[in-house]
C-alpha cells in the first residue's frame, strides 16, 4: 500500500466538516510519488525547482502556491518511492489555475526538465485542514520533519468530536512549547481506493529533538488521550520547502 499519497476519498466525512458555522482553515493540496531516474537525486530536483519551476511559476501562476519535497527517513519496506512532492494553494479553484497552466505550450520545456529527473506514478488531490498553525513559519529552502499517519475515527466518534479533541491537544502543545503544525489531509480525486482509514494526519516538527520529545511523551503516557482517533505508526520524512509563496489570510474556497 502506498501510504503517503494514494488514499481513498471519504466524501460524507469531508462534507460534514463544514456543517457548522465555523469554517476551518483549509488548502487545496496535490501530491505526487516519484522515483529518480538513473544518476539523478534530490540535488537535481532542488536545482530544477530553483532554476526552472519557480521562474516559470512566478511568471505564469497568478495564485500563491507553496511546495515541498518529502524524502522518506523513518519508514518500512512498504514505502517504495524515492521522493514525494506536495503542493498547496488557497483552494482547489486555485489549484485548477495552476493545473491549467501546465497544458500551455510554454510549460512543455519546464515539464520535460522534470521528466528527465524522475518518474511519478501517481497524482492525487486532497483537502488539507489545519488543526494547528506552526509558530515557526516555513522558509523557502528550509527543512522541517513531517510525521504522517493514517487515522480512523474510534467507534462512536466522528468529525463532530474533532474540535473538542483539538482543544485538548492544542493546550498540551502550548504547554510544552511545541513549534510545529498539525493538518488533516482528506483524500480526493486520484487517490487510491484501497486505503482503509478516514484521513492522513500530518504533524510537522522543527527539529529531531522536538520529534523525539513527542515520542518520549507518548510512550510514557504524557500526551492527551481523547479516544477520538485510532492512528497507525507514522512514516517520517524530511520536508524541504522548495517553493514558498505566501497565502492570503482569508481563503477564497
Amino acid at each position: 500500500m502506498k501510504y503517503l499519497l494514494n488514499i481513498t476519498i471519504a466524501l460524507t466525512l469531508s462534507f460534514s466538516l463544514f456543517a457548522d458555522d465555523h469554517k476551518p482553515v483549509s488548502y487545496g493540496m496535490e501530491g505526487y510519488q516519484c522515483n529518480f531516474k538513473q544518476g539523478k537525486d534530490l540535488d537535481d530536483a532542488l536545482n530544477f525547482t530553483a532554476k526552472s519551476l519557480n521562474p516559470y511559476a512566478d511568471k505564469n501562476w497568478t495564485v500563491p502556491y507553496s511546495g515541498f519535497y518529502l524524502t522518506p527517513f523513518l519508514r518500512s519496506e512498504e514505502i517504495d518511492f524515492d521522493i514525494a512532492w506536495v503542493g498547496f494553494t488557497n483552494s482547489h479553484k486555485d489549484m485548477g489555475i495552476v493545473q491549467d497552466s501546465w497544458f500551455s505550450e510554454e510549460a512543455e520545456s519546464t515539464f520535460k526538465k522534470w521528466d528527465d529527473i524522475s518518474d511519478c506514478d501517481s497524482q492525487g488531490y486532497y483537502m488539507a485542514i489545519e488543526a494547528r498553525a506552526p509558530t515557526v513559519a516555513f522558509v523557502e529552502g528550509g527543512m522541517t520533519i513531517w510525521a504522517i499517519r493514517s487515522c480512523s475515527f474510534a467507534e462512536g466518534k466522528s468529525v463532530d468530536d474533532l474540535a473538542a479533541s483539538d482543544k485538548v491537544w492544542n493546550a498540551y502543545n502550548d504547554e510544552i512549547g511545541f513549534t510545529g503544525g498539525v493538518w488533516r489531509w482528506w483524500p480526493g480525486p486520484g487517490t487510491s481506493n484501497t486505503f482503509e482509514g478516514d484521513f492522513l494526519l500530518n504533524i510537522s516538527y522543527n527539529s529531531w529533538e522536538e520529534y523525539g520529545q513527542s515520542l518520549d511523551d507518548r510512550f510514557w503516557g504524557k500526551t492527551p488521550q481523547t479516544g477520538t482517533l485510532s492512528c497507525d505508526q507514522p512514516r517520517v520524512y524530511t520536508a524541504i520547502n522548495a517553493r514558498n509563496r505566501p497565502f492570503s489570510s482569508e481563503s477564497d474556497n
